[in-house]
């Protein structure tokens, strides 16, 4: 039988999109007819921690091995994987766009030429999740092998919304009665947070606007959130941690609208759930998921003031209808696009085309 081993950077959620996604994936693969295991690259520590890993990796006797992002420990020991006749596919997770590779610029041009060029030249295949980064990827070496399998979604089920189910960090905040933009995600400058910010503190002054609040559900560094504190109440502007599980359903399920307005995402899982629960979406073009812009699932901004206040606008302005329009058409597009059984499906087949001389 196959055995799947994924490496990522961490377990951990707050880490951002990649652990859903391997988590998923990993759901998934498990109702298949294939063993998975998953391994966390940043839980060996130094000194030795690529010797640590591959150890680790060798115990676990993996038919192949899935490895996801780039710039870690986990894509340096491509050699010692090839030494020990354990093939390897990696997923970039949009780590390789322009805009990702624009930052921290000399030290991703060292370890290109160390490891990061030879791990992805030596690769099975690289799983692409989406057409631009499908096209960008190809710009940088068109003989690399690519395959376009997008990330999965698990669907909620449809229910109707009971009293108690406001989520608890909302309570004695924001008005039950009120409109809620949610922002949910990893708190990071490549998210256009700086602009949404600056944008939503012009928007919010309009009388148009005064139903409406913004809430960030997250974990990261960014200093401009950190400013805010219940006197930020007063811009209704609230900061939470991130949420999980039930509370996760009910942040949704609560929000009138999502946004995000990034300068770079692989492909970002939070719009993607956003979309799934029929909640109208704000996504920049970057966000690759050019698909539900142009069959009107979603609404298009981008990571600047002015167009975050301009979609902003349009958003608060919309019908009812319209809204509707737009939910049906998000929540019929990710429930045929992103359903996880059938693109593990795919992958697997992917796997044992690979591995057939070894199975």
């Amino acid at each position: 039988m196959m055995k799947v081993l994924h490496i990522s950077y961490s377990y951990d959620f707050k880490d951002g999109g990649i652990t859903t996604v391997v988590e998923q994936l990993i759901r998934e693969q498990k109702k298949t007819k294939i063993k998975v295991e998953w391994l966390a690259s940043n839980l060996f520590l130094s000194p030795f921690k690529r010797k640590k890993l591959i150890k680790e990796i060798l115990k676990i006797n993996p038919t192949i091995v899935h490895l996801h992002g780039l710039w870690r420990v986990h894509t340096r020991i491509t050699n010692d994987l090839l030494k020990a006749d354990i093939p390897y596919v990696i997923t970039p997770h949009g780590m390789l766009d322009k805009w990702a590779l624009n930052q921290s610029q000399l030290k991703k041009i060292i370890s290109w030429y160390l490891w990061e060029k030879k791990a992805l030249n030596n690769s099975s295949f690289i799983q692409v999740l989406s057409s631009g980064e499908f096209e960008a990827i190809k710009k940088i070496n068109s003989a690399w092998k690519c395959h376009l399998i997008s990330n999965g979604i698990f669907m909620p089920q449809k229910k109707e919304l009971k009293l108690n189910e406001y989520p608890k960090s909302w309570e004695d905040k924001i008005p039950r009665n009120s409109n809620v933009l949610l922002f949910l995600g990893r708190f990071h400058k490549k998210k256009g947070i700086n602009e949404l910010i600056k944008a939503w503190e012009i928007v919010s002054k309009y009388s148009y606007s005064k139903n409406w609040w913004i809430c960030f559900a997250g974990s990261g560094n960014l200093k401009i959130l950190k400013k805010f504190d219940n006197k930020s109440l007063i811009k209704r502007i609230i900061v939470s941690k991130p949420v999980f599980d039930l509370e996760k359903e009910k942040v949704f399920r609560n929000s009138s609208a999502f946004i995000l307005s990034s300068f770079s995402e692989g492909l970002p899982m939070a719009a993607l759930e956003a979309m799934s629960y029929g909640i109208p979406c704000l996504i920049s073009e970057n966000c690759n998921l050019s698909e539900t812009l142009n069959i009107g699932a979603a609404i298009k901004t981008n990571p600047s003031v002015n167009e975050i206040i301009k979609s902003l606008k349009y958003l608060i302005k919309m019908d009812d209808n319209e809204k509707k329009k737009i939910s049906k058409l998000a929540y019929n597009y990710v429930s045929i696009n992103h359903n996880w059984s059938n693109l593990t499906s795919q992958l697997n087949d992917l796997y044992r085309s690979v591995c057939e001389d070894i199975l």
